[in-house]
């Protein structure tokens, strides 16, 4: 088995090195990571050709430090985003800027790593997956993720499927207000189960919460509220990704309520920077199957929807509801499910 696959896996922290010098750069160079992601990734995606190879990766440390190198990546993108705010180094609509691209930095690095780790079965890696999650300010996605999408994706039962003739702007405020009340109502079940307060720290989702307050509150009182107000617009820039994510992987695709999870109920890219740059997350059809199949061996497979692009390239067509429902509505399935 050759380890070019697992190799190619670097390829995901470009980002991090873009966001590293656009902000000690600063200036227009602070959007350098969004123009990557935006404009190059988007344009080579629709140009290259698909990497449909099913090579089998090495059962080695490779892939594995590769994932964890998502920590320390994190770290020094969101802290090298505070320190050019705190500084001054990158100002006015530049500092928008330099927030945009760390909140692309964590929406292809960070959300994305996170949603590897928290399918691992030991502690330390869903440690690591939540710990995450807290620097981008989410607090919904490990309880939603595991315990409904998975369960109900392709259904109705599901916030996180975006359905058939359904625009990017209606299903992101549907998703983010679904899953955000039932991963709150479904902690505080497991609360009241354990004789706690189903609304107290008990409760991820409510500990997540006032953990990240409190960070953005010590930020903006040692590093000033320009570096908090930075750090906040990158989070949520992370969090539309997500939910960029979520709805390309399922849009329109759909199951009965009582058949099993099947391969079709998700969208397939193989487009090279989708694979390497999101760990292999476009093979989403095997990887809903097989939820705990590691990044590096996810399989591309026949017989399933395949998207017209890959995910830097459909970002902008998606914002354009009836240019992507030109593009999508013939491709689904007449059975999805």
């Amino acid at each position: 088995m050759s380890h070019s696959r697992s190799l190619s896996y670097f390829f995901a922290y470009v980002p991090t090195l873009l966001c590293l010098v656009g902000f000690s750069l600063g200036g227009r160079w602070a959007a350098l990571n969004l123009v990557f992601v935006v404009v190059f990734l988007g344009l080579a995606e629709w140009l290259l050709p698909q990497s449909r190879s099913n090579e089998e990766s090495p059962d080695s440390d490779i892939p594995k430090l590769i994932l964890w190198l998502s920590l320390p990546a994190t770290l020094l993108v969101l802290g090298s985003l505070l320190w050019a705010a705190a500084t001054g180094t990158v100002q006015g609509w530049h500092l928008v800027l330099a927030a945009l691209s760390a909140g692309f930095h964590g929406g292809t690095v960070s959300i994305v790593a996170a949603h590897e780790f928290i399918h691992r079965p030991d502690r330390s890696s869903v440690a690591a997956g939540n710990f995450l999650l807290l620097l981008q300010a989410n607090p919904y996605f490990f309880v939603d993720h595991l315990r409904v999408h998975h369960r109900y994706v392709g259904t109705r039962r599901d916030h996180a499927t975006a359905r058939y003739g359904e625009g990017f702007y209606v299903f992101l405020l549907r998703s983010l207000w679904g899953q955000l009340s039932e991963a709150v109502q479904l902690e505080a079940e497991a609360a009241r189960k354990q004789g706690r307060l189903p609304y107290g720290l008990y409760n991820y989702v409510v500990r997540q919460i006032v953990v990240f307050v409190v960070l953005l509150a010590l930020c903006a009182w040692a590093l000033g509220w320009l570096a908090a107000a930075a750090w906040l617009l990158s989070a949520l820039t992370a969090n539309v990704l997500l939910e960029y994510t979520n709805y390309l992987e399922h849009y329109g695709l759909v199951r009965p309520d009582d058949a099993r999870v099947a391969y079709r109920t998700s969208w397939q890219s193989d487009t090279w920077f989708s694979r390497f740059l999101l760990y292999d997350l476009s093979r989403h059809s095997d990887h809903h199957v097989h939820g705990a199949r590691p990044y590096y061996r996810l399989r591309s497979m026949e017989d399933v929807p395949v998207l017209p692009g890959g995910y830097a390239a459909l970002l902008i067509p998606a914002l354009f509801p009836p240019l992507w429902f030109r593009l999508l509505h013939p491709r689904i399935p007449k059975n999805s499910g």
